[in-house]
This record gives structure tokens, C-alpha cells and sequence, in this order.
């Protein structure tokens, strides 16, 4: 019996080509090693992201609607010309399809799916800042401004097959770009672009989940002081049983559907808990939300 094994190889490029920033980098996991170590500590809090309070509005220009539509998403993000056929509708869904592509697109959610149906050439040698350029600059022909651009991080997935027991050298797979939304440097949760090039370096896959957003109904920023935030993630962390171990707390943006279709942001903080290994196991990092009582 032959399987594969599908992994990714990370590879840190400038993210000169896009503004904004993550904020919500997650503690070493070396931070602790053991659940002994964890329970002889207070909560430690690093407030170092959230130290200067949001301030900026929402951008004037943001992906509009009609980035949705399938004369945008044909002619600006697949980049092609080929006639599509509408194969299958489900409420706001729909799936189209021409000799060259598969499209999947659901506006009130934000989701679209390309796939190229011919695959990629052989590997040939690529530059990874070239190809993450290619992918920014697709996402921008379609619709998403420089303003709502966040973290962005190049990694190459490899598969491996194994054979009776005979396990294959890793063969490269896809060069992958993901693109994190972002408003005024502050991740908004959930919203990201993964855009996907074989090894050829050709354009094979797109999965995007980045909604249009209202022009009002945001609560973007908090009057809480530090230590208040501090206060309320500690009291967050109470409530699902946790009572000791270091906490980093960032900014991040919550996404909620109006009645519009439209999507509204919320100010939060995550209180993040790395993860702690022990003898027999390894718990995940915990990410609690905690509520900033945020306002417009």
C-alpha cells in the first residue's frame, strides 16, 4: 500500500511589501517545560503588545463587495480570460468551472476556492521573495488594499510517499503564501489568504476567507487602562480554571455578521498560556478572550 505524508517547511522573508503586523505572537515554548513549574508561579502578564491602545479608524478603502463578483474574481485573481459555467449554487454559494480552473465563491461568508484543474510542471528553481511578491500583488489585482495587510509568511509543504514499508525522500509539493488580515497593525481573527504555486512556480491554488467589511458599526478601540485588561484577563483566566503560569496579551479583532450580509470588528485582547510538557503529555497553548468593553 503506498501513502503520502503532506508537511511545510517555514521560510522568514522582509514583509517590506506589506503594512501591518501580527500582534499576536505567541510565547517560546520553552517558556515552561514542565505543569510543577507552571503551579509555583503567579499569573506573569506580558503586556508589551497592548501597551499603546488602538487609535486609528477604519481605512477609507477596503475590499469591496464586488471583489465577489465572477467577472472580479475571474479576471483579478485568477488572472484569466476562459469562459466559466455555473456547475452548482447552494444559498450564497457557487461553484463555476472553465478548461482550465475550478471557482468556488460565497460572498456573504467572504470564502473563495481556486484550483488550477492542469497541475503544476517540474520543479524548477525558485525564489521564494519573488513568488510571494507574485502572490500579494494577485490579491491586491483582485481587490485587498495595502491597508488591510497583515503578517505574511512563505513556507514550502513537501509529500512523501512510503511503499511497502519504504519511505521516499521528500519531494517539494506547493510554495505557499499566507497573507493575514490586518486594520491600523491589528490581526483580525480568522481573515487570511493562502495563495499556492507548484514547483513550477505557477499559480495553482487560492483559499481566501476575507469578508467585506461595513463602513460603520466597528467598536475599534477600549478606554480600559492596562492593568484594568490585566484585571479582566485575570478574571478570564479564573473562570476556565486557570490560576497560575505566564500570559502574553495581544490586540486582535473579532469579526461579527450584521444583518446587512456586511461584517462588523470588535476589539479584543487574547491572554495566550504557552503550552507546558510533561512526562506523558503536552498541553496546547490556551488563548482565552478577554472582553475590553470596546467602543467606536
Amino acid at each position: 500500500m503506498k501513502t503520502h505524508l503532506l508537511f511545510r517547511f517555514l521560510t522568514v522573508l522582509p514583509l517590506a511589501a506589506a503594512s501591518g503586523c501580527d500582534s499576536g505572537a505567541l510565547m517560546e515554548p520553552a517558556a515552561v517545560t514542565t505543569q510543577s513549574s507552571r503551579a509555583t508561579l503567579g499569573f506573569i502578564f506580558d503586556s508589551t503588545a497592548i501597551a499603546t491602545p488602538p487609535t486609528g479608524g477604519l481605512p477609507t478603502t477596503l475590499l469591496p463587495g464586488t471583489a465577489f463578483s465572477d467577472a472580479m474574481l475571474q479576471r483579478g485573481l485568477v488572472g484569466t480570460t476562459e469562459p466559466f459555467t455555473q456547475t452548482d449554487t447552494l444559498g450564497t454559494r457557487a461553484d463555476l468551472e472553465s478548461a482550465s480552473w475550478k471557482l468556488e465563491r460565497d460572498p456573504s461568508e467572504g470564502q473563495v476556492l481556486v484550483l488550477n484543474k492542469l497541475g503544476s510542471g517540474p520543479q524548477t528553481p525558485q525564489e521564494p521573495a519573488l513568488l510571494q511578491r507574485e502572490a500579494l500583488a494577485r490579491l491586491q489585482r483582485w481587490g485587498i488594499p495595502t491597508a488591510e495587510l497583515g503578517a505574511v509568511r512563505q513556507v514550502k509543504s513537501f509529500i512523501q510517499s512510503e511503499e511497502n514499508g519504504v519511505v521516499a525522500e521528500p519531494e517539494l509539493h506547493r510554495h505557499k503564501t499566507f497573507v493575514m488580515r490586518a486594520i491600523n497593525g491589528i490581526r483580525v481573527e480568522g481573515h487570511r489568504a493562502v495563495v499556492s504555486h507548484g514547483p513550477d512556480g505557477s499559480f495553482q491554488r487560492a483559499l481566501i476567507s476575507w469578508p467585506a467589511l461595513a463602513r460603520s458599526g466597528h467598536l475599534l478601540r477600549t478606554r480600559l487602562t492596562t492593568a484594568q485588561i490585566e484585571q479582566r484577563a485575570r478574571e478570564a483566566l479564573w473562570a476556565e480554571g486557570e490560576t497560575t503560569g505566564p500570559v502574553h496579551l495581544s490586540w486582535k479583532y473579532v469579526p461579527t455578521q450584521l444583518s446587512t450580509g456586511e461584517w462588523a470588528l470588535t476589539l479584543q485582547v487574547a491572554a495566550v498560556m504557552p503550552p507546558v510538557t510533561g512526562t506523558t503529555s503536552t498541553e496546547e497553548p490556551r488563548v482565552i478572550d478577554v472582553d475590553v468593553s470596546a467602543v467606536p
